[in-house]
């Protein structure tokens, strides 16, 4: 086994940590499922089961039989653990004994439902947080979870059932898991299986039929979960072979290679593999060898439209370096376990040359090679025709003919005590020194220059060319041999050099921008001196624009900018920072323009756009990645710097809040008790026309006092819901019991049907959502008009409609209308212009939501529409727009 393939030492010691820390641990095993109802419960039980027999401890310390009689009957003979008991809103919840199941110490804890969310005044906020505390302490876990409690797979679930998942699942833990079984079942079973109510009760199956569990969510489901255990597989065969440095790849899994060179043809390539790669469904890659040749401008066009096409169909750009392209190819191809490589087939071959395609197929192994027949236009030139950027200069070949003058010398003063064999060594000695450090053409020239020097001068007969003897010949031969391979060693290294020179170049730049952006104190200064670092290496002028505080793109740039962008410039700018693109000249999108404009992307959001105008006829790849890299430690600086701001700006609010809730609570509670003596003593008073006035006074007051008081309430975030079992006409009736003075010159009409069940919720503070209502209607329309009130159980929830026959709503006033202090215009005097949106904070605590609209035969209509878990029907059904 050859160097390049023994096993990696630092993977192994990673893999032996690993193990280590695997016998120190507990192990997870993991029953993961597509979706409620699949078995996971039921194959953990069995699993637990004959690890019973096998003589293992168990013990089930929160098993959920969901009243599944099959599966309750898997827990008999295994002992189960007591739950504890927690006291939360007035209700007894009962949760996992995480410290009972520590003392315990069983070798098995089963621990369903992973992605639970325990109850407050829990030691962890998550399951998975107890899962991982037992692990630490060396116990093995059984746990069940579905694939869409997979923190990386929320969005895609959110995108195909419309289902927003709260329980999740950080992947972290999924890497701990020792073993991960997928239990699978067929979509049409598990329609089944919920149709016989094996999965919900009657009235949640129907729920369920018309919402998560339809045919097409679920078999997305199946998909997922079959993906996503086969991707787990598929990473744990490339560790492993990674680790072993395994030279040949195993085609668990297809996944195709195409190297992209500055050639005609490589667009070619690349769609013929992104074609291949769609047909078997399959991830493809596109590998780019970067040699110490540098490439003339046309080379760089053509590298730069074929790493773009790969970006562009979806593949994987993958840069290295090396100088033999096949050898690059092959390695890249056994470390990311290629299964396929594509390449070109040869026009013209000679029959003493090995292409790459040859060298390709002979170092392939066990991988496959595809060749194809790749297509070119008129312009496709071969690489080797391009002539070697770095030549010799007149000062190489000065100090080739110095040098050799001096081994001339050394020679000929050697000659009486050596003979003329001994020069000849001094002149080959001398070309290998001159080789170390000028170029080919001047090593030859050298070559040629002590060759006949030392035949005229020191091989007899003297100053002739006559050669006799075969020693001399050879002798006379390698001058040349030396000349020429040391002569190509040095042009490879300093062809090396100067492609090294220039990565190092632009990575010290890029550190140059990110020292100078992030670290100077003024943020305006530390810019500036970041975009003439970006000028420098470049050639160019640079403009900056940034994003402004509603998220558009400023118009004007900033004060470091080095040109003024005209305004077809800002449109490509703007372009570019809509789509997140590059754009401008040098690119496929407006290149008519005069710059290059890139988006200052980060992974959430884009700070600006930064245009590079310069004179130069391309842009070329590196050139083109660096300014990448410039334009992302820019937007990084500038998103921290927005997020420092908004920290700051938000601790200003909140201390200008705590303020202004202090304020409010001190003045409501101060007013209170003077309120209560008033009400008292208008009360117990005799009859009298200005006793009834403070009367009124006083209740409106107090109104205003108790707005106060529950809006510093609810935004202390101290509204706590307390479901009960409450009588939709007790609710009414009590609203309408404290609204009773300002509608008595209204005339309310009922609408409540008489077969309403009983609902749990929050009694008062539902109660006091409609008085708020109802008192808004009634203050916003003329005395003698109308104020309907109507309760209807929707199939989705509870809905209370309040109507009013006044003037209705203006244009754009239903956005308004539920801002704190907001007072329609023509309002009544008096008032905070809280009611509303103290309903607004009510039924957002009650898990609900108020809607207004201007009624189509007049006057505003406020709709509530309240999840109700019912009676007679125990299920939750959530309430929608």
């Amino acid at each position: 086994m050859s160097d390049d393939y023994r096993p990696d030492p630092d993977l192994l010691l990673a893999q032996m940590q690993r193990e280590e820390r695997g016998r120190r641990a507990g192990r997870l095993f993991i029953f993961l499922g597509m979706c409620p109802g699949v078995g996971k419960t039921y194959a953990m039980l069995q699993a637990a089961r004959q690890r019973r027999n096998e003589g293992i401890r168990v013990l089930a310390g929160v098993v959920e039989t969901h009243g599944r009689a099959e599966t309750k009957a898997l827990l008999e003979g295994i002992e189960v653990l007591p739950r504890r008991k927690i006291e939360h809103g007035g209700h007894l919840l009962e949760e996992f004994d995480l410290d009972a199941a520590l003392a315990r110490r069983p070798e098995l804890l089963l621990v369903d439902e992973l992605a639970h969310t325990n109850a407050a005044g829990s030691r962890h906020n998550k399951r998975y947080q107890d899962v991982l505390e037992l692990l630490d302490s060396g116990i093995d876990i059984y746990t069940t979870l579905n694939v869409q409690h997979i923190e990386s797979q929320v969005d895609i679930v959110r995108q195909i059932t419309g289902v927003a998942v709260q329980e999740t699942v950080p992947d972290s833990v999924l890497d701990r898991a020792h073993e991960i079984q997928l239990i699978d079942l067929s979509v049409e079973k598990l329609l089944q299986r919920l149709a016989e109510g094996k999965i919900y009760q009657s009235e949640r199956a129907h729920a369920a039929f018309d919402g998560f569990f339809r045919e097409g969510n679920l078999t997305a489901l199946r998909e997922m979960a079959l993906r996503f255990t086969a991707e787990r597989v598929d990473r744990d065969v490339e560790d492993f072979r990674r680790a072993r440095r395994d030279p040949s790849p195993w085609k668990t899994n297809a996944r195709l290679l195409v190297g992209v060179a500055p050639t005609p043809y490589s667009e070619s390539l690349v769609r013929w593999t992104r074609r291949a790669a769609t047909r078997i469904g399959c991830p493809w890659i596109g590998v780019w060898v970067e040699g110490v040749r540098k490439l003339g401008p046309g080379e760089e066009e053509l590298l730069a439209r074929g790493l773009a096409l790969v970006r562009k169909l979806g593949g994987e750009v993958v840069h290295v370096t090396g100088e033999d392209v096949a050898k690059a190819l092959l390695e890249v191809a056994r470390d990311r376990n290629v299964s396929q490589i594509v390449v070109g087939k040869s026009d013209g071959k000679k029959p003493w040359k090995r292409t790459l395609t040859d060298r390709v197929i002979a170092g392939s192994g066990d991988i496959d090679v595809c060749v194809v027949r790749p297509f070119a236009g008129k312009a496709a030139r071969k690489v080797d025709e391009v002539p070697e950027p770095i030549k010799s200069a007149w000062g190489d070949y000065t100090g080739a003919v110095v040098l050799t003058g001096v081994a001339t010398g050394l020679g000929l003063a050697a000659q009486p005590f050596t003979g003329y064999t001994v020069p000849a060594f001094i002149y080959l000695l001398a070309i290998v020194l001159g080789s170390m450090r000028w170029a080919r053409g001047a090593t030859l020239m050298m070559a040629a220059i002590s060759a006949l020097a030392w035949n005229i001068l020191f091989i007899p007969p003297k100053f002739t060319v006559n050669v006799d003897q075969p020693e001399d010949m050879a002798m006379l031969v390698m001058f040349f041999v030396v000349a020429l391979a040391m002569g190509q060693l040095t042009t490879r290294l300093r062809m090396r050099e100067v492609a090294e020179r220039q990565r190092q170049r632009h990575t010290d730049a890029l550190l140059r921008v990110t020292q100078q952006a992030a670290l100077s104190p003024e943020t305006g200064k530390g810019l500036e001196s970041a975009l003439r670092v970006i000028e420098s290496i470049l050639g160019g002028q640079v403009a900056l624009l940034l994003r402004q505080d509603d998220h558009s793109l400023g118009r004007v740039p900033h004060a470091a900018s080095a040109f003024q962008p005209e305004e077809s410039e800002f449109a490509v700018g703007a372009w570019s920072f809509t789509n997140h693109r590059p754009a401008g000249r040098f690119t496929d999108t407006l290149p008519s323009a005069q710059a290059t404009w890139f988006p200052l992307q980060t992974a959430t959001s884009t700070m600006g756009v930064i245009g590079l105008k310069r004179d130069k006829e391309t842009l070329v790849f590196t050139e083109r990645q660096a300014m990448e890299a410039f334009a992302l430690q820019l937007a990084l600086v500038l998103e921290k710097e927005h997020f420092i701001e908004a920290v700051q700006h938000a601790e200003k609010l909140e201390e200008g809040e705590k303020l202004r809730r202090a304020l409010f609570d001190s003045v409501s509670h101060e007013l209170k008790t003077p309120i209560a003596v008033i009400r008292a003593a208008v009360e117990t008073g005799e009859s009298d026309p200005r006793l009834a006035e403070i009367d009124v006074a006083s209740r409106r007051l107090q109104r205003i006092v108790e707005g106060l008081l529950q809006m510093t309430r609810l935004e202390a975030s101290v509204i706590e819901p307390r479901p009960e079992w409450c009588d939709v006409n007790d609710i009414v009736s009590g609203a309408l019991e404290v609204t009773r003075e300002p509608l008595k010159h209204r005339e309310v009409s009922l609408d409540i049907p008489a077969d309403l069940p009983l609902v749990k919720t929050d009694h008062g503070l539902l109660e006091q959502s409609l008085a708020n209502l109802l008192h808004n209607a009634a203050v916003h329309t003329p005395e003698g008009s109308a104020v309907e009130l109507s309760v209807a159980r929707r199939a989705r929830g509870i809905e209370f409609v309040v109507r009013d026959h006044g003037k209705g709503l203006a244009e754009g006033e239903e956005r308004k209308i539920f801002g704190k202090f907001y007072r329609a215009p023509g309002a009544p005097a008096g008032g905070t212009g809280l009611g509303l949106s103290i309903v607004k904070g009510f039924l957002r605590a009650l898990g609900g939501e108020v809607l207004v609209r201007n009624h189509p035969a007049g006057g505003a209509e406020f709709t509530i529409l309240l999840p109700a878990e019912t009676m007679d029907a125990n299920t939750l059904t959530p309430a929608t727009t």
